[in-house]
């Protein structure tokens, strides 16, 4: 059987998941192609006929990543009722983040038959903390047996596609779309403005290689910043950059960067066996998130983002 992965991954653990799913089909003998959406000229290339595609992404603002949306129109011009399945990485709440994303493949015409989300460490506002700090501790590792789980994955996948089974869709709760507001509101305070140190800065450019939406630009002597305020907010050139230049607002301003390296460790911590504190009574910690999300929408939602901000040291490049 053949399968074809097509995945987005901001600062590596969608990325990470995939390639573990893509092993264990080969290991059962199955070949299997992952594919980048930021490649999406190779995605016009290929001949998707009888193959079984997967989809893997993190949830952004309880629902799937935006430049996910250019993959649409490539699948519904080269796809034919393709088998599928979907799996995303979450640092809290996965939310209606499935039916979203089922609604796009329902209008493809095809058969989904499994779906998995993984835990797995935040690369936001937690992973900048120090260590030994609460909310760094709380969010910042993959959840227990997480190799048990993905083996599991694709077991149900092979079987499913087998027994013909198909995934219905649980219907979004009553209040999703208040929920999609909000966190578009806290969006806007927590992480207000891309920006860049410019004493900090030394032009290398990764942060611009590295960009999946091209909003970086690197001008020789400068990074120029397309759009501060209207990004995907992956995060991933605040994590690459190797002079912890880039943040996106005081609040991002700590000295931890999420590296691959990190990412695994954390790993590899889960598949030994550790059995992580935070994980075990994760609901309940997770309910102490979405009180204190809620209390700081309610406070900020008003507030001028000049209040949030601390542009002592950075300043931006923005094309006119």
């Amino acid at each position: 059987m053949e399968f074809i992965i097509i995945h987005f991954s901001g600062t590596g653990n969608t990325e990470l998941i995939s390639n573990k799913i893509k092993q264990r089909l080969e290991r059962n003998n199955h070949r299997v192609d992952l594919i980048s959406i930021e490649d999406i000229d190779m995605l016009k290339t290929i001949d998707f006929s009888d193959k079984v595609i997967g989809f893997g992404y993190p949830v952004y603002k309880f629902t799937f990543p935006d430049n996910y949306l250019k993959v649409f129109p490539v699948l519904q011009e080269k796809c034919r009722n393709n088998t599928c399945f979907q799996f995303c990485t979450y640092a809290r709440f996965t939310a209606d983040v499935f039916y979203d994303f089922s609604k796009k493949l329902k209008k493809l015409n095809f058969k989904l038959i499994g779906q998995k989300s993984f835990k797995s460490p935040s690369n936001g506002i937690s992973a900048r903390k120090p260590e030994n700090d609460y909310e760094y501790e709380n969010v910042m590792f993959f959840e227990d047996d997480i190799t048990r789980k993905i083996d599991d994955f694709v077991i149900e996948i092979l079987d499913n596609i087998n027994g013909h089974r198909k995934i219905v869709q649980k219907k979004p709760h009553i209040l999703a779309p208040l929920r999609l507001k909000i966190v578009k509101d806290i969006e806007i305070t927590k992480y207000p403005k891309l920006q860049i140190d410019t004493d900090a800065c030394k032009n290398c450019g990764l942060c611009a290689k590295k960009c999946p939406d091209s909003n970086l630009v690197n001008q020789g002597d400068y990074i120029e910043i397309v759009d501060n305020k209207d990004c995907l907010h992956c995060l991933r050139c605040m994590h690459h950059c190797p002079s912890n230049a880039i943040n996106f607002g005081k609040l991002t301003q700590g000295d931890n960067r999420y590296t691959i390296k990190k990412r695994n460790c954390f790993f590899e911590k889960s598949a030994g066996g550790h059995k992580e504190r935070y994980w075990e009574d994760f609901d309940r910690t997770r309910a102490i998130w979405r009180k204190n999300t809620i209390k700081y929408w309610w406070k900020h939602r008003n507030k001028p983002e000049k209040e949030l901000v601390d542009c002592k040291k950075t300043r931006t490049h923005n094309k006119l």
